[in-house]
């Protein structure tokens, strides 16, 4: 038996959101790198943390960004500088997310060596004027139509397969986030397109009666990682480790609940407060944490910040 390394720190935290014009885009949005983790130690035993089969299955989930606005049509390679999204594509934030990757599905941006496909590609670049329009007009000034744009090189086609309202982060409770995972297509120099996929977040905020995207962040999936390193991957020893080991929250066992790539893995601390971690699977099998919850006096869930990598600097 494959000896599986180790890691020591566990959730791929996907950063602060600090402008800075040297920071790289993709989609739009910026780029994110997994974090790496430093090895602790070998085990010989791939059973206990893992059924290897889920990390090798691409996704089966529906495409989510298929609204076709027919209207589009009929503007696309004409100047756009003044056009203006109709209000009624930006109604809710779920309207938004939807109709804007449903802008960027067919729009491609291949390399000049591509060699994926056989002719045009779908409505090529004209989609990425429409789709910039989406954004507010502070993400507008941070990020140029230009940059945007280079920022889709070689992307051929987008499918977004996840999109779940989540909590605010701590430090920004006033921004809408959504988790958005999506299968894309990218080119090559050899006549075949290459399957690559990619989770995130994307922050909506309501201005003048319509939702507008304010910021985005993508992070790459990592494929062959999960398999063979680490325990970080997988929600319950996430949780068993973090929670309990590092910071010694949890008295008794944990209960994990799957309801589709949603997991919910529940516990007590020694006082008998109620706790559930919120996990969504990725297409590459990794477990991502999402968010915190403790049940409150009401008996009612409410989200919690918690970061076990503080408790290793006690």
């Amino acid at each position: 038996m494959s000896l599986i390394a180790i890691f020591f720190i566990g959730s791929t935290i996907i950063g602060s959101c600090e402008e800075n014009k040297t920071e790289k885009l993709i989609f739009g949005g910026k780029y994110t790198k997994e974090i790496e983790l430093p090895k602790e130690k070998l085990v010989d035993n791939e059973d206990e943390y893992y059924s290897l089969e889920r990390f090798f299955r691409p996704s089966k989930l529906p495409i989510l960004n298929d609204k076709r606005e027919k209207t589009f049509y009929d503007i696309y390679g004409t100047d756009t500088t003044n056009y203006k999204i109709p209000d009624k594509l930006l109604k809710t934030p779920k309207d938004t997310i939807i109709n804007y990757f449903s802008v960027l599905r067919e729009a491609a941006n291949p390399l000049d060596d591509n060699k994926t496909g056989c002719g045009s590609l779908g409505d090529t670049r004209a989609p990425y004027p429409i789709a910039y329009k989406f954004l507010s007009d502070s993400y507008q000034k941070r990020v140029s139509y230009n940059e945007y744009l280079k920022s889709f090189e070689n992307t051929l086609h987008i499918n977004l397969i996840k999109a779940n309202q989540v909590g605010p982060d701590e430090n920004r409770p006033d921004l809408i986030k959504y988790f958005v995972e999506l299968e894309v297509i990218q080119g090559s120099n050899e006549p075949k397109g290459l399957f690559a996929y990619y989770y995130g977040y994307v922050y909506l905020k309501n201005i003048d009666g319509v939702y507008k995207i304010v910021d985005m962040k993508y992070t790459p999936e990592n494929y062959l990682c999960a398999p063979y390193h680490g325990w970080s991957y997988d929600a319950e020893s996430f949780v068993q480790i973090e929670y309990g080991d590092w910071c010694h929250l949890i008295d008794g066992d944990v209960k994990v609940v799957e309801d589709g790539y949603e997991k919910r893995v529940y516990f007590k601390d020694k006082n008998l407060n109620e706790y559930y971690v919120l996990f969504y699977q990725l297409t590459n099998g990794v477990d991502i944490k999402i968010s915190d919850y403790k049940k409150n006096k009401q008996g009612k869930w409410e989200q919690v910040y918690i970061n076990p990598e503080k408790c290793l600097k006690r």
